[in-house]
C-alpha cells in the first residue's frame, strides 16, 4: 500500500460524485485538496477492517473494491465498489468502528481525505455537503435493499424448508407446526376435527421390482390425487416415506370417512404407467382415521390414526379403518 502526494487533476476529480458541480479552483478548496493524498492499494490488500478505527473517507479513483463481513477469502463479497464511489463515510457519522472489510479486488487508486479535512470542505462548499448527503442516502438505500433481500431470502428458505422436494406437498416439519396449531384451535373453539394417515400399499415391492424412479413417480401421483380434491383449509403433508397425513378441520367422523373413501377410490384409479416396457401394478392405499377428542395431543392423534391404518393393512389393504375409542 503506497501513499503518494501528487498534483490533483481537478477535471478528473470534478467527475466524481463527491465533487460534482463543485468549483475546485476556489482558494479554500484548493488548499484543502492539497492536504489530501492518493493511496495505491494492490489486489488482495485490505483498506478497512471490522473493529479497526477509520479516520478517512476514501474516494475510488481507479480499480475496484469488494465488501464482505470478514477476512475469509472464501466468502463471496456483498457488493463491489467502483471508481467514483466512496467508502469509509459511515464512520464519520456514527463514530463507530467499521463493521465490514473493504479490500481491493484489483490494483486500485484512492483519494484519501482525512475526517477533519472533509468537514472543512463541507463548511466551504454547499455543493460538497449536498453531494455527501446524496452519497449517504444511496448507502442507506442500498442497505435497505440488502435488508429487504435478506428478509425475502429468509422467507424463501423458510418456505422451501417446509416443502417435500419430491411431491411438492408440505413435509413433516410443517405438519408438526401447523397441525398442532389447528388442533389447539379446534380444542379452544370446541370444533371437531379428524386426521387421516394414508399409506401406499406394497410400496417396497414397487421399489424393489421396478426401481426407485418408478416408486417416486407413484408417490408424486398419490400426493397429487390426495391434494386436488381437498378443501383449502384441509392440511396435507407427506409424513415420511410412502405415508401421507391429512388433517380435516371442522369435519365430523362420518364426513371424514366419506372423504377417505373418495381419496381411496381416486388413488385406485391412478395409471402408474410403465417402466422399461413393464406395466407397474395398480396403486392402492390403506387409510386410518382418528377423531380429535378434547385433551388429545398431536402425538395421540397420529398414533390413533396410525394404528387404524395398520388395521386397514391387516384387513387386506385398499380400505379405510376408524381408530377404536380408548
Amino acid at each position: 500500500m503506497n501513499v503518494t502526494a501528487v498534483k490533483h487533476n481537478k477535471q478528473a476529480l470534478s467527475r466524481l460524485q463527491l465533487f460534482r458541480n463543485v468549483d475546485l479552483d476556489t482558494p479554500a478548496l484548493d488548499r484543502l485538496l492539497s492536504q489530501c493524498n492518493y493511496r495505491r492499494i494492490f489486489a488482495g490488500e485490505t483498506l478497512l477492517s471490522p473493529g479497526t478505527e477509520n479516520h478517512y473517507l476514501y474516494v475510488i479513483i481507479s480499480g475496484r473494491f469488494g465488501i464482505r463481513f470478514g477476512p475469509d477469502d472464501e466468502e463471496i463479497p456483498l457488493t463491489a465498489v467502483e471508481p467514483g464511489e466512496c467508502v469509509g463515510e459511515m464512520s464519520f457519522f456514527d463514530s463507530r468502528l467499521p463493521s465490514t472489510q473493504v479490500f481491493a479486488s484489483e490494483d486500485s487508486l484512492v483519494l484519501q481525505i482525512e475526517q477533519d479535512i472533509l468537514w472543512r470542505m463541507v463548511s466551504s462548499s454547499h455543493a460538497i455537503a449536498r453531494n455527501l448527503l446524496y452519497i449517504m442516502s444511496e448507502r442507506v438505500r442500498y442497505s435497505n435493499l440488502v435488508l429487504a433481500d435478506s428478509f425475502e431470502m429468509q422467507r424463501m428458505y423458510k418456505h422451501f424448508a417446509t416443502i417435500d422436494a419430491l411431491t411438492g406437498l408440505h413435509n413433516r416439519g410443517w405438519l408438526d407446526d401447523m397441525f398442532e396449531r389447528e388442533i389447539r384451535r379446534s380444542e379452544r373453539d370446541g370444533l371437531v376435527a379428524c386426521l387421516l394417515m394414508i399409506d401406499v400399499d406394497h410400496f417396497k415391492k414397487i421399489n424393489d421390482e421396478f426401481g426407485h424412479l418408478a416408486g417416486d413417480r407413484v408417490l408424486v401421483a398419490v400426493g397429487e390425487s390426495i391434494r386436488r380434491p381437498l378443501r383449502p383449509n384441509d392440511l396435507v403433508a407427506r409424513y415420511g416415506g410412502e405415508e401421507f397425513s391429512v388433517l380435516l378441520p371442522e369435519t365430523a367422523l362420518q364426513h371424514a370417512v366419506a372423504i377417505a373413501e373418495r381419496l381411496r377410490t381416486r388413488i385406485s384409479a391412478i395409471d402408474p404407467g410403465k417402466t422399461d416396457d413393464q406395466q407397474l401394478p395398480p396403486v392402492s392405499v390403506s387409510i386410518g382415521i382418528a377423531e380429535f377428542k378434547s385433551g388429545d395431543s398431536l402425538e395421540d392423534l397420529i398414533a390413533a390414526a396410525d394404528a387404524a391404518m395398520y388395521a386397514a393393512k391387516h384387513a387386506g389393504r385398499n380400505c379405510v379403518r376408524i381408530a377404536t375409542q380408548a
